[in-house]
This record gives structure tokens, C-alpha cells and sequence, in this order.
């Protein structure tokens, strides 16, 4: 039987929730994982860069369950092989490394395991691997979505518009924040009130990403729900988050579940802010603290050559 060939692939990173749209708002992140596949006798992985961080075991990690999740669905057995995974982010920051994992490891398995499966089947099956659509969306589709249930077992994948000249600062903590802590210090109700202003939020959130009205995403950008009770978490978030406005910032917010922080910019302000952003991160966590800067990515998951 012959060897399959080496395989190389990207995915964008995703930023999600953004204010008010909880597990259903997503923008893909010109930021990418990497992966490599070789042929061996025996399967490895292998992290470098940000993702040496993670301490997962190889069968927990998002891509071997990607890949196995293909398999299956294929009723095929994998080959043996070395994967090679790197990024310039770290995992658990809400920057969707699992997300992205998962898409990366079905498209792989389903790669390796003679390609039988659609496209709309890897992405309904990473939606159900990570528990919910945005950050599977936002690798699998890159630009920007908002995502509903239709009601029968399938999705809705709204395309959102953005300004052009719209920049996103990541403030990456030191520390992780694992999705289970973060959602454990959500509440299990909250007042009518508190309600109805949550869902006043979006359509102006939408309408100032789309025209860059800083008025608009300020207002649009603030949650009721789940952004107060992570950030209690999370030391010293809230202040970056006050800095952030005060040194420029268009908004600012958690990134997923955190512990990373999303700062919105436009193209002439980004450098300025990201110097002052920088300077602050490393008085407060020296060079374990980082900045990075992106945009929106139009380029969805994809094989490269190897």
C-alpha cells in the first residue's frame, strides 16, 4: 500500500463572543495555526511556539480528536504519522486554539481517509466537538459570522460586515482560562432588565463594526451577562480594559471566555495603541505578557503545499 503523502494546513484564529454575542459572534483572525503531517511508524505531536505551553496528552489535544472524529465518520482507520503543530498564540486564551484544532484535525483525517466527507459535514461536526458554533465558524469559514440553531439539528451562519480599516489588539495574559472555570462563574438567571439590554446591544454593535461609528461599538460592545463575572477572574483585566479606552481604544472586551483581552482599533490609531497597550503589559507581567495585532481574515482553513 502506498504511503500517504505529507499534508500541511493553516486555520485562522477566531476572537468570539465580543459583548453581547455569547456563543453565536465570531471574526476570524488573520493569526494562524499551523499543522504538519508526516508518514512514521508510530503517531507523535509535537508543539512549538506558543502551543508548547499546553500540557494536554495527545489523545485530549483538538486535532487528534478532529482527526479521529473523521475516521470514524469515514469508517476508515488512520495512518500512523508525526504531527508538527505551531502558533504565535497560547491555548486557553479565547483566541480559539480548539476551535481551530478541530477543524484542523477533521480536515486532516478527512484528508488521510480518502476525502469522503463534505464540507458542511466537518463543519457541523466541529461545531458538535467544541460544544458551539463561533470559534468553528470563524476557522472553518474565516470572515465574520453570527450564528443561530435553525431548529432542526442545523445552523444558520449569518455573514457580518466589517469596516475596512477596522484592527484588533490581543492582550494576552500570563495565565490561562479554561472554558469550564469560565463559564461555572456565569449566573443561571438574571432580571428582565438586564434582559432587554442585552438584546438592545447587537444590531448597534453590528452597525458600528460595519461603519466604524466609535460611538456605536462602545455602546454595542457592553455585556450584561457573561463579561463582568469572567473579568472578576481575571486579575487586573478590568483596569486594562479602562486603559485601553483611555489610550484610544474603540471598544474593548474579553476575548471567547478569556483570559485574553480583545481591543478594536481603526488602521491609523492601531500603531500608536499598540505601543502604549505593549508598555503597559510588560510593567504589569515583563516579557510573559504579550500584544498582538491583527485583522479580519477572508482566508478560511486550508490546505498548503508541504
Amino acid at each position: 500500500m502506498t504511503s500517504p503523502r505529507p499534508q500541511r494546513l493553516r486555520v485562522p484564529a477566531s476572537t468570539s463572543n465580543i459583548g453581547p454575542g455569547f456563543d453565536a459572534f465570531s471574526i476570524a483572525l488573520d493569526i494562524d495555526l499551523e499543522v504538519r503531517w508526516s508518514p512514521a511508524p508510530q503517531s507523535s505531536l509535537e508543539r512549538s511556539g506558543a502551543l508548547a505551553e499546553s500540557t494536554l496528552r495527545m489523545g485530549e489535544d483538538p486535532i487528534v480528536r478532529g482527526m479521529r472524529r473523521a475516521a470514524t465518520l469515514a469508517n476508515a482507520k488512520l495512518p500512523s504519522g508525526k504531527l508538527e503543530i505551531s502558533a504565535p498564540f497560547p491555548p486557553a486564551r479565547g483566541l480559539g486554539a480548539s476551535g481551530a484544532g478541530i477543524v484542523a484535525g477533521l480536515m486532516l483525517g478527512n484528508r488521510l481517509t480518502g476525502g469522503k466527507l463534505s464540507d458542511k459535514i466537518l463543519l457541523d461536526e466541529a461545531i458538535q466537538l467544541e460544544g458551539n458554533p463561533e470559534n468553528a465558524v470563524g476557522a472553518k469559514l474565516a470572515g465574520a459570522h453570527w450564528s443561530l440553531a435553525d431548529g432542526n439539528k442545523g445552523w444558520l451562519h449569518l455573514p457580518v460586515a466589517l469596516h475596512r480599516n477596522l484592527r484588533f489588539l490581543l492582550v494576552i495574559p500570563p495565565y490561562p482560562m479554561h472554558t469550564k472555570r469560565s463559564r461555572e462563574a456565569l449566573p443561571t438567571s438574571v432580571a428582565i432588565t438586564r434582559a432587554i439590554r442585552q438584546a438592545q446591544r447587537p444590531p448597534i454593535l453590528l452597525e458600528g463594526l460595519r461603519s466604524l461609528k466609535p460611538e456605536y461599538i462602545r455602546l454595542g460592545i457592553e455585556d450584561d451577562l457573561h463579561v463582568a463575572p469572567r473579568l472578576r477572574l481575571m486579575a487586573g483585566a478590568r483596569a486594562m480594559i479602562d486603559f485601553a479606552y483611555e489610550a484610544g481604544a474603540l471598544g474593548a472586551t474579553l476575548s471567547g471566555a478569556g483570559s485574553a483581552l480583545l481591543v478594536i482599533s481603526r488602521s491609523g490609531l492601531v500603531t500608536n495603541l499598540d505601543a502604549r497597550l505593549r508598555s503597559r503589559v510588560q510593567r504589569l507581567w515583563g516579557n510573559d505578557g504579550m500584544v498582538l495585532t491583527a485583522k479580519l481574515s477572508s482566508r478560511g482553513a486550508e490546505f498548503l503545499r508541504s
